[in-house]
């Protein structure tokens, strides 16, 4: 939820600014551009969650011995 919110606001700050969204030197004008960035950085949220979770669980595990 957090990674979609830091793509979100960001990116609808952008689009109201009149700036236009740039991805690897693409342009995404209008709504894409901010739905692209905002499933992006969500995406990247929840990897980076269920990476941590199993560490943690990894961790949990080789307590328990």
């Amino acid at each position: 939820m957090i990674g979609l919110l830091l793509g979100f606001v960001p990116s609808a700050l952008s689009l109201v600014s009149g700036n236009t969204i740039s991805v690897s030197g693409t342009a995404i004008s209008g709504w894409t551009g901010v739905w692209t960035v905002t499933l992006a950085c969500g995406l990247g949220g929840f990897l980076f969650g269920a990476i941590w979770a199993l560490v943690f669980r990894a961790l949990a595990i080789a307590s328990e011995r």
